[in-house]
């Protein structure tokens, strides 16, 4: 069970920093060095300046982080709600040449019940550490958890469509992702219960941060030790309805330096393989997901020609996969590729993880590659399965997109 409060956010004063375009970030674990410059250049008041914040003038990132928070309170840049509220927040993209739509609710949920938030990744020390250590000094959660869920119950969904039908608070393009952005500030009585009611009841499984999620708990078990229960027994998550206006659950690709002629004498006897068309990656990969319905198919692409690739040694493929392992685990096409593919066919050949077929090729074109494996994406019902099982899922076996933007509203410990 999800407990899904409404929660008093810090928000920017759009009469102060202008559009959100210049101080709302992406999450902090996918900026690359040169795009924070861009995002410091946008804007003084860029949410990367907390997020990301850099060593200055004998001061750790930690503390100015948590001096620059301050200051931008005290000096009207960020401004509180004057209660409590939830914020329905839609993002408006493009994938596959389609346009998407995705809506979803921040809100504060608790972390009482193993069972409320749902992970299906592992995570690493180091990460958790220094986001641990910029929360203690900030006393703020600044990102949210991007958490998907399902469930019968659509008061939440009502709510949200006639939410979205009224004037946002804010309107944006963030152009790093071509991704149109609006948000609503919901203070209303009726529709905060319609959605806390309906959550209850969800099944909420995290699409993306893992890190943060850890961080949040890590945070409360010290903040009980210390003072009892407070609102660091909550943690900011972006929900949304997979099954209604949800993200788009893109593969992961494999590329490799081991030639195609060579790959396909090494998968030979365990796959049937015919030819594949080649000339468009992207037309290739979207059909891989569409023969994935009738059988364990990949596409195996090289630079100037490509094949199908379908599973023909059932024997073989179940040996080679771990058997301490659910059967949902083990029907993964990830957990195929990595267990089947690359550890017993190839060899424990290493793979280079990539987000688009077109990046594939183009991998393969400039020589850093020879071929590449594209796999379909995994359901979300697997994805669901598998973290209700408590298991986690083969690395980068999930891709969700669009990520909701660091900004929107941040939610004070204090």
């Amino acid at each position: 069970m999800a407990t899904v409060s409404p929660f008093r956010g810090l928000r920017y004063d759009l009469s102060v920093v202008g559009d959100l375009a210049a101080v709302t970030a992406p999450p902090y674990d996918v900026i690359s060095p040169d795009a924070l410059e861009r995002f410091e250049q946008a804007s003084p008041y860029n949410v990367v300046r907390l997020i990301l914040s850099r060593d200055s003038a004998g001061m750790d990132k930690y503390t100015q982080a948590a001096e620059t928070l301050d200051r931008w309170i005290a000096d009207g840049v960020l401004v509180r709600d004057a209660t409590d509220a939830l914020t329905v927040y839609e993002q408006r993209f493009t994938v596959g040449g389609r346009e998407r739509v995705q809506r979803g609710v921040l809100a504060a949920v608790g972390m009482d019940s193993k069972e409320a938030v749902l992970p299906h990744e592992n995570t690493m020390a180091a990460p958790v550490e220094d986001r641990l250590a910029l929360l203690r000094a900030t006393r703020a959660q600044l990102s949210p958890v991007f958490a998907v869920y399902a469930v019968e119950d659509a008061g939440a969904r009502d709510t949200v469509a006639r939410v979205v039908e009224s004037a946002p608070l804010a309107s944006w393009r963030s152009d790093d992702d071509a991704v149109a952005h609006r948000a609503w500030r919901v203070d209303d009585r009726d529709d905060i219960d319609a959605v806390t009611r309906t959550l209850a009841n969800a099944t909420v499984v995290i699409a993306d941060g893992h890190h943060r999620f850890r961080t949040a708990l890590e945070y409360r078990a010290e903040r009980r030790a210390v003072d009892g229960a407070g609102p660091w027994d909550g943690m900011l998550l972006y929900l949304v309805d997979a099954a209604w206006s949800g993200p788009a659950l893109l593969p992961i690709h494999r590329a490799l330096l081991i030639e195609p002629d060579d790959v396909l004498a090494r998968l030979h006897g365990a796959f049937d393989v015919e030819p594949a068309e080649h000339a468009d990656p992207e037309a290739l990969a979207a059909e891989v997901e569409a023969r994935r319905s009738a059988g364990r198919t990949f596409a195996l692409l090289g630079r100037d020609r490509a094949w199908w690739l379908t599973v023909s040694d059932k024997a073989g493929e179940a040996d080679a996969l771990p058997d301490d392992h659910s059967a949902v685990w083990r029907d993964l096409d990830v957990a195929v590729i990595e267990w089947f593919v690359l550890r017993r066919l190839l060899d424990g050949a290493e793979a280079r993880y990539v987000h688009t077929a077109t990046e594939a090729a183009e991998l393969i074109a400039r020589g850093e590659a020879a071929s590449a494996l594209l796999l379909a994406p995994p359901p979300f019902d697997a994805v669901r399965a598998v973290a209700q099982r408590g298991e986690a899922m083969p690395p980068k076996s999930t891709f969700f997109i669009p990520k909701p933007r660091t900004g929107v509203v941040i939610r004070p410990l204090f």
